[in-house]
Order: structure tokens, then C-alpha cells, then sequence
């Protein structure tokens, strides 16, 4: 089962040089290494549990007091990881929720929590571009599955202190699928 850990910094600089020190820790797949709004860093790195473990560990040690929020992940859903460089395809969907954090740590817990409460299907996973340094994901499904992610995925960040808001909104309209796929551009 693959694993997954996600370190976001406050600093730019930092988060290059901690970017390299992780690669070269462990045998970790960097999948994600850049500039978030407002002004941070995020690393998003995949592997097996035990590397991705010690990498993040090494990542943390050499960020200090840089580090705003992170997650390990052991046994990450499947569909999160890919979600993060997929594109949605939709018609005729049930239903969707929506779940914004204020961290992407914090929505990729989300997500792994809501797609393993119920039979739902992940399709965005939002991290942190253009929205402030919110995070956001998109699940569907039947109306009582998507309730039930809803209330897993907003209790797993809410944990943490990182949930801002949800919506659960039956039988989407046509014009807001198309809306949602598009590239939403400030």
C-alpha cells in the first residue's frame, strides 16, 4: 500500500532546500515541490510507509520553525494521490460535497478520511493554488454516501483546527459541472 506525506512551510527558500534533503533521504517519489499562496511551500512526496516516514521526519527536523502543517499518511486511499494530478470528468452525477481547509495537510487528510467513510468517488483535490492557501476536494456519489464523506472528511480536518466550510448539494446542475471543470483563473 503506498503512503504519502505532505509538508507545507512559510518559506520559500527553506522549503527548495528541504525539498532536496528529503529526495536524498530516503527512496521517496517528489510529486509536488512548489510556491503555495499566501507565501508558502509545499512538498507533497509518495513511496512506502518507512520511507516516506523517515524523508518527512528529515524534512521537519531541517525546516524548524518554518513549518505551518503536515501529514503522514500510511495507507493513503488510493484516489488521493491521483486526484492531486488528474482531471474531472462528469455528467449525470447524484450528488456532490465540497470540503475547504485552510491547509492543503489538512485537506489531503480530509479526503483520505472521507474516501475510505464511504463508497465515494474523488474529483478534485485542490491544493492551495490561487484560493489563499485553502484547500478544497470535490467527492460524489449517492446522496447518503456524500453525507457520509462530507461529515468524515470535515471532522478529520476539523481535528486540527484546519476545516473552514462544506456543501452537499443534490442533483448538481449541468451549468455547474461545466463551471467546475473549467480552470478557474483569478
Amino acid at each position: 500500500m503506498e503512503s504519502l506525506a505532505v509538508l507545507e512551510l512559510d518559506s520559500i527558500a527553506r522549503g527548495i532546500d528541504v525539498t532536496d534533503h528529503m529526495a536524498k533521504m530516503a527512496l521517496v517519489e517528489i510529486t509536488r515541490s512548489h510556491p503555495i499562496d499566501p507565501g508558502r511551500y509545499l512538498i507533497v512526496i509518495r513511496g512506502d510507509a518507512d520511507s516516506t516516514r523517515l524523508s518527512l521526519d528529515r524534512g521537519r527536523e531541517r525546516a524548524g520553525d518554518t513549518v505551518v502543517d503536515e501529514l503522514h499518511l500510511a495507507h493513503v486511499h488510493p484516489a488521493v494521490p491521483e486526484a492531486m494530478h488528474g482531471s474531472w470528468i462528469m455528467s449525470d452525477l447524484d450528488t456532490i460535497g465540497v470540503i475547504e481547509t485552510s491547509s492543503v495537510a489538512s485537506i489531503v487528510r480530509a479526503a483520505d478520511r472521507a474516501l475510505k467513510a464511504a463508497p465515494t468517488s474523488l474529483l478534485r483535490l485542490h491544493l492551495a493554488r490561487r484560493t489563499g492557501g485553502k484547500g478544497y476536494l470535490v467527492i460524489t456519489g449517492t446522496q447518503a454516501d456524500v453525507e457520509a464523506s462530507l461529515g468524515a472528511g470535515s471532522s478529520a480536518a476539523g481535528e486540527f483546527g484546519a476545516w473552514h466550510d462544506h456543501a452537499l448539494i443534490p442533483a448538481p446542475s449541468a451549468e455547474l459541472l461545466a463551471e467546475l471543470q473549467k480552470e478557474w483563473i483569478a
